[in-house]
């Protein structure tokens, strides 16, 4: 039988059943993009909800890879990168190549900041949701991209986790104080727009990592009932009528304490998380992310119900993950990354 590699590799030393559990959180995350895609359960923005669930995730184990286990530079981006451009260069490049054919209207502009993780501010119109091409979900992989280059370069200043971690949340505060200037002197619509922009969506990633560097420096444990009412909080802050703030205000921190809290869930919810289909599918999930914005876009095209073309697209990540994105990153990390090296310090 084929061996799935584990997307978290780097990590495998903190134990199986806990990767398990990240792996059923990245199947949660998709899920619930998934479902405000294809059928929108109104109550909910959830498709909202689950990328900033990956937000919280990458935070968390990108602190855990640059300022705990001390990862050089060049093995990070390059086992970055090899996990996220070659999908995304391939995706990129198809369906700019497919809008071309239908006489789409876009920019040579676009195709780059695409590329390059530019889109949410390159070029400003058209912005990146009202771009003719099914290239809106790329916002997120800019926001990922920029919180990597801007951790990565902390890495250069602060050796102290302690003094790391306060100055991430520090940050994150800044970010929701942005976002509260924006939301006071803005429009709806257009603040909504704001909110996929780096300063303001960074929240999540820089509020997890500094929380989960205090929180393994201190061993702080969390009791189950305050790991799950944090989720049941974040949830809430999603919901229809619930004021916008508490998505960029409140949701960061009760996501960065649930996700680094992830073993300390009640057990019935870590079985779920920790069961095979919902960890496949997050082992799955980069690339069903990609590729579903494709058949969530031209789902009208599609003379079928909205569930086969979701379940379409899931299948088609699945073979992107096995076709490309597998083997890539494999071919990629044994040139140049086969033996990462890992700087280890004492300095706390």
């Amino acid at each position: 039988m084929h061996k799935i590699s584990d997307p978290s590799n780097e990590l495998k030393t903190t134990g199986d059943a806990r990767i398990n559990v990240w792996d059923g959180w990245r199947g949660l995350a998709i899920f619930l993009v998934l479902t405000g895609h294809f059928y929108d359960i109104k109550w909910l923005w959830e498709d909202r909800m689950g990328v900033d669930v990956f937000f919280v995730l990458s935070g968390m184990l990108m602190s855990t890879i640059l300022f705990d286990k001390r990862l050089s530079l060049k093995d990070f981006y390059i086992r970055r990168l090899s996990r996220i451009f070659p999908v995304l260069f391939v995706y990129v490049i198809s369906i700019y190549t497919l809008s071309w054919a239908q006489s789409l209207n876009f920019s040579s502009s676009e195709v780059i900041s695409s590329l390059f993780f530019l889109r949410t501010y390159y070029p400003e119109e058209p912005g990146i949701w009202s771009s003719q091409v099914a290239i809106g979900h790329l916002w997120s992989l800019n926001v990922e991209e920029h919180a990597y280059i801007l951790l990565s370069l902390l890495t250069f200043v602060f050796v102290n986790r302690k003094y790391t971690g306060l100055l991430l949340l520090l940050l994150g505060c800044g970010s929701i104080g942005l976002s509260y200037y924006q939301f006071s002197s803005l429009q709806p619509e257009e603040f909504k727009l704001h909110l996929i922009r780096t300063e303001s969506a960074i929240v999540f990633i820089f509020f997890s990592a500094g929380y989960g560097l205090l929180k393994r420096q201190a061993g702080w444990v969390a009791h189950p009932t305050v790991t799950f009412l944090c989720i049941l909080g974040a949830v809430l802050c999603y919901a229809e009528g619930m004021p916008v703030w508490l998505i960029f205000a409140v949701s960061p921190l009760l996501l960065s304490v649930a996700v680094n809290h992830l073993e300390n869930l009640p057990k019935s919810l870590n079985w779920v998380l920790s069961q095979a289909p919902l960890r496949y599918i997050g082992i799955y999930s980069y690339s069903i992310y990609i590729w579903q914005q494709f058949f969530y876009e031209y789902s009208w095209a599609f003379p079928i119900p909205k569930l086969i073309v979701a379940l379409l697209a899931i299948a088609v990540g699945i073979l992107s993950y096995h076709m490309l994105e597998n083997p890539a990153r494999r071919f990629i990390n044994s040139r140049w990354s086969a033996n990462p090296t890992y700087k280890h310090t004492d300095k706390e």
